[in-house]
């Protein structure tokens, strides 16, 4: 009994250690994040490049372009002169091609040879690319000059099906798909980090002063005290040192699992297309009180049929009858005592029970009046 009676407050001691420290994290919340280097930087001008491209799909089981889309015959005209065959407009008149449009990323530190996928889109009114083959197609960067060629059938995940008697059945979007490792790569990428010895940039994926100056002082701990010098809030300038003269990838390489303190700014993004609110960083709520009320308009239109009278060959009238309703919904004053940590915030305006959609409205309403103190972004 005595052993119990120990082990029972050894329980109870831990479980009020676990409450408090809960409680402590809950109260004080975390502002900054340990986070490795390479997970929230990269090198400048070490990015994709955009390639586009113009082709046709063929061998679609006439679910291609009609003869209303005439830059499709004209690029039907030109696939077959390359092949020696002259023909006419009148003569191409097929519904098993397709004018698409190509597109794709070409990733950094590509070489000629390499593949990648590509995304094959109708151009026309093409009901369907199933089944299709995308011809052999250049694929040009902004400066026009060609960096890859694709071709291949293509996948597009989904159906296009045609009953009869105008009915249809389709399955996803079919007028788009892709053609996984369509692509080859002619040209190699050349980078900055790859043709500078003196050094580079790391530019930051969310910009921050904080975050800034504390990947400025982990690269002159571990490398130097003239290695890393923070430009902006999100560009910190990094000079190579001696011993990695020439070696910029092997810097990388080494810099890449350090660890820093990333700053998370309070930050609220809405997207009130579909209703998504998503809270984030060190958000505070200060003291306040909300009402807010529903207004909901229906109209509602009917049309009855009055027939004529006995003696008469006047043919039936149609009356339509318009209903319009309001209705109000009733909200009473929801005071808020004000939150310091995001689970506190969350809780708060839990206790309103509005949908997402009226809390976009809310939080806007709030961040106006100065009592959610944290940065909207609105999409």
């Amino acid at each position: 009994m005595v052993v119990a009676m120990m082990m029972m407050k050894r329980f109870l001691s831990l479980g009020l250690t676990l409450a408090f420290v809960f409680t402590g994290l809950m109260t004080h919340g975390v502002s900054a994040e340990a986070i490795k280097i390479k997970d929230i930087a990269k090198p400048q001008s070490v990015t994709g490049n955009q390639l586009v491209g113009y082709g046709i799909v063929t061998g679609l089981a006439g679910t291609g372009d009609t003869t209303s889309a005439l830059f499709t015959e004209h690029t039907i005209q030109n696939v077959l002169q390359s092949f020696g065959l002259t023909t006419t407009s009148q003569e191409v008149k097929t519904r098993n091609v397709a004018a698409v449009i190509v597109t794709a990323t070409l990733p950094p530190f590509a070489h000629s040879g390499d593949n990648i996928d590509v995304t094959v889109s109708s151009m026309g009114d093409a009901s369907s690319l199933q089944g299709g083959t995308l011809v052999l197609t250049e694929m040009r960067a902004a400066n026009n000059l060609v960096y890859a060629t694709a071709q291949g059938p293509l996948s597009i995940g989904g159906f296009y099906a045609d009953t009869g008697a105008g009915s249809t059945i389709s399955k996803n979007h079919p007028t788009a798909g892709r053609v996984p490792n369509g692509a080859i790569i002619a040209r190699d990428m050349i980078t900055n980090v790859q043709t500078d010895a003196s050094g580079f940039n790391y530019v930051l994926t969310t910009p921050d002063f904080k975050t800034a100056v504390s990947l400025e002082r982990t690269l002159n701990a571990r490398f130097g005290g003239h290695t890393a010098r923070a430009l902006d809030a999100e560009t910190v300038h990094v000079n190579l040192p001696g011993e990695y003269t020439n070696s910029p990838i092997e810097f990388l390489a080494d810099a890449s699992d350090l660890q820093i303190n990333q700053d998370q700014p309070a930050k609220v993004v809405m997207n009130e297309r579909t209703g998504t609110i998503v809270f984030g960083g060190d958000i505070k709520l200060a003291p306040c009180a909300i009402a807010h009320g529903n207004l909901s308009i229906t109209i509602t239109t009917t049309n009855k049929v009055v027939p004529p009278g006995p003696f008469t060959n006047a043919p039936s009238l149609v009356q339509t009858n318009t209903t319009v309703r309001a209705n109000e919904q009733k909200r009473q004053l929801t005071f808020i005592a004000g939150a310091a940590t995001l689970a506190q915030v969350v809780r708060a305006l839990n206790t309103m029970g509005v949908t997402p959609r009226d809390l976009i409205a809310i939080v806007q309403t709030m961040r106006d009046a100065g009592a959610l103190q944290a940065e909207l972004v609105l999409q």
